[in-house]
């Protein structure tokens, strides 16, 4: 079972790596290099500040809910935590979650604080991420919809996921800011009828910890909590520039706010859904090469722009899988990768 696992991570880096040498064929070597050599020492200082500058407001903001609930690490461990996390988060099937145990676990190590009590603040900061990208997503979505160059399918699935992923958000926000402590409810349901009941109820007391940590930060730490979604609009903000910051320099181009809202909010639903190879490789170039159509970007253009982002991108997640590596939590076991913790958690790939 192992050895399958570990085929399969293989045979989707393989896939990933077969597309993006078609589509770097199809759009012609020579004008994909031509593209990434006009951006210059500058555009390439640019796009690295870009990509930094996201982080930064990221790891301010999860900061400022760790000092809120009262978890006092240093900011070069929020940021060891975070970078690590981010490395995982990137290779997993979504690009938006799968590193968030392995941040939690590395503060809680640091902090000598229960688990429960950081996995609380990594969730109020997933779900601020999520509002400042429906935000985002809501001003795109609305050229999106007026946009003659988009089917009538195409925009009616943009307008349902946005309902979709508003309601969720809502519903979340709400459940958690009355404390209804909905989950762990659900865990001790399970215990009456599932097998393992001593497990459950010690996962439901765990999960109740959680949330009550949650409401905390939305009633107790409330202006923590305000502070931080400032700062999670502020990294969504830089993610919003990245066509103007690359284009600017190779085409000198000046998007209007139309076109990059546009391209933000269908690039956000390309992350969200067909992250499926690592890193996306592939899937995502490919889809960026249809948005940036939609703009009048050529091919080689749109792809040069995804292999830049792509490589500054990979220098932070080189960056966590070291830090990973130095803390004892990365490890190559039976043919498979496996990041494990003290309490015996593990995630693999």
């Amino acid at each position: 079972m192992h050895a399958n696992r570990a085929w399969w991570l293989l045979g989707l880096i393989g896939v990933g790596a077969a597309l993006l040498g078609g589509l770097i064929y199809m759009s012609s070597p020579g004008q994909v290099l031509a593209n990434l050599k006009a951006v210059g020492v500058w555009g390439v200082l640019a796009v690295l500040g870009n990509v930094l500058c996201s982080l930064v407001a990221w790891l301010i903001s999860w900061g400022i809910l760790l000092r809120g609930a009262g978890i006092k690490v240093p900011w070069s461990g929020v940021g060891v935590a975070l970078v690590s996390g981010y490395s995982i988060s990137y290779l997993t099937p979504s690009m938006y979650l799968g590193g968030e145990p392995v941040r939690a676990y590395l503060v809680s190590k640091q902090a000598s604080v229960p688990m429960a009590r950081v996995m609380a603040t990594v969730v109020v900061e997933r779900l601020l991420a999520g509002v400042a990208l429906l935000l985002f997503c809501s001003l795109g979505g609305f050229f999106v919809l007026i946009s003659p160059q988009l089917t009538l399918a195409d925009k009616r699935a943009v307008g349902i996921t946005l309902g979709l992923m508003a309601a969720f958000l809502g519903l979340a926000i709400f459940s958690f800011a009355r404390n209804y402590q909905w989950i762990s409810r659900l865990i001790r349901l399970l215990a009456r009828i599932l097998p393992g009941r001593g497990r459950l109820l010690r996962a439901a007391a765990k999960v109740s910890e959680t949330e009550q940590e949650i409401f905390h930060a939305f009633t107790k730490h409330l202006a923590c909590t305000a502070a931080a979604f400032t700062f999670q609009i502020l990294a969504m903000f830089f993610n919003y520039l990245r066509p103007q910051v690359f284009f600017y320099f190779t085409h000198k181009a000046l998007f209007s706010a139309p076109q990059l809202s546009l391209y933000f909010t269908l690039n956000a639903f390309l992350t969200a859904f067909f992250w499926i190879t690592p890193g996306g490789m592939g899937i995502a170039e490919g889809g960026r090469m249809g948005i940036f159509s939609l703009l009048g970007i050529r091919a080689s253009g749109a792809l040069a722009f995804s292999v830049m982002y792509r490589v500054a991108e990979l220098a932070f997640v080189a960056l966590g899988i070291y830090l990973l590596i130095q803390q004892g939590l990365l490890r190559l076991r039976e043919g498979r990768v496996e990041i494990s913790t003290d309490n015996g958690g593990r995630r693999n790939g």
